[in-house]
């Protein structure tokens, strides 16, 4: 009898288990461990997030359930206190280096150069039970955390994250942000860092487009011509105190946006694109704001299994590597075959199922037959 892998054997196939390996043992994850070890904990947490698990106690009864599928998954069946632990205490090291693994995979199948390279920086924040999250003190009677995303708009996928408190500043989060040249970042007006923009971005080469705040000082040495939509197109110098930390000529673009009639003032380091590509450029930044709902919609990254900051930064990462592996999933077929959410629902609703993804998809986007019709002559046939 010909055997197959179930629906979640066919998901990890995108993962290589000797470099899971190689960073367990490079970051002793697997020291003095006696019951669960690392992959074991991975392929718990990969499930809870595949299958949208609530709590320790549902992952535990609904993954144990299973256990006739342990064997060929190379994993044991789980006790909630001791993934707990695992939580509590495994490095954050190693599902990093999965992370970036899987990152570059994507990347692969949709190469750019970094000349052409576009990235979006923002950051989300998650609301976290003061009591239970002390770490995670955000202001009186509140707790939550921050979660900082440089992403690719092409790729569809972040390029690096960072978990902080809530209270960090944006601003002071972009100087821990790593910056790839001859590439153009784009940003809302929460960075909004003079010495930020031309020491750690034009000096590297890159260029920037983000929201000018309301009360910076300026002169205008140029003006350009204006169309449709576009007020005022300029070359400015910043004139106060702060903007000196960035000594350059800019370029100040002052639009009404299309979707909401709201006026919309740009800061770029671009003097020589058309206003609309620039203006083109920030209107990308809505995809990252895209991401966010969409990972706290599909994912779990809102409710957590454990309360400590490495608990919450391991389920964050997991939870990546989740949307990495939808995403890899979702390459493989034609554009527009199947939404991500779609593809997610199928893996969700037959993890354990003894089918290939492929034949999952293709369930799915078959189109169903049409019902046969019987006529009045045919009825009369059956009850003769």
């Amino acid at each position: 009898m010909k055997h197959t892998n179930t629906v979640f054997h066919d998901v990890l196939k995108q993962i290589s288990r000797p470099l899971f390996d190689k960073a367990v043992k490079r970051h002793q994850g697997d020291y003095r461990v006696r019951t669960l070890n690392c992959w074991t904990q991975f392929i718990a947490l990969l499930y809870g997030q595949l299958t949208h698990r609530q709590s320790l106690r549902d992952l535990e009864l609904a993954f144990n359930s299973h256990a006739n599928h342990h064997y060929h998954l190379g994993t044991q069946p789980i006790r909630r206190s001791t993934l707990a632990d695992a939580n509590e205490n495994r490095p954050v090291g190693l599902y990093k280096e999965l992370f970036y693994d899987l990152l570059g995979k994507v990347r692969t199948s949709v190469g750019t150069e970094a000349s052409q390279a576009i990235r979006l920086i923002d950051s989300t924040t998650i609301d976290l039970n003061k009591k239970q999250f002390s770490w995670a003190h955000f202001r009186t009677g509140k707790g939550g955390i921050k979660l900082h995303v440089v992403y690719d708009p092409t790729l569809e996928v972040p390029t690096f994250f960072n978990l902080t408190s809530a209270k960090v500043n944006d601003r002071k989060a972009a100087n821990h942000l790593p910056l790839i040249k001859h590439a153009t970042y784009v940003f809302d007006r929460a960075y909004n860092d003079y010495r930020w923009y031309y020491e750690q971005l034009h000096l590297n080469g890159n260029r920037f487009v983000g929201r000018m705040k309301s009360n910076a000082v300026f002169g205008v040495t140029q003006t350009f011509a204006c169309e449709g939509n576009v007020l005022e197109d300029q070359a400015i110098r910043l004139t106060s105190e702060k903007g000196k930390n960035c000594p350059i000529e800019l370029r100040r673009i002052r639009f009404i946006r299309a979707e909401d009639k709201k006026e919309i003032v740009l800061i770029s380091n671009d003097l020589k694109s058309e206003a609309t590509v620039i203006m083109g450029l920030y209107k990308q930044r809505w995809q990252i704001e895209l991401f966010f709902k969409w990972i706290k919609q599909n994912l779990r990254i809102k409710r957590y299994l454990g309360t400590s900051e490495n608990a919450v930064l391991i389920q964050v990462l997991v939870a990546m590597i989740a949307y990495f592996l939808l995403r890899l999933i979702k390459s493989n077929y034609p554009v527009g075959a199947l939404s991500l959410r779609a593809i997610g629902q199928l893996i969700s609703t037959n993890i354990f199922h003894r089918k290939s993804i492929s034949e999952l998809v293709g369930i799915a986007l078959s189109k169903p037959k049409p019902d046969k019709v019987i006529t009045n002559q045919q009825l009369e046939m059956q009850y003769t």
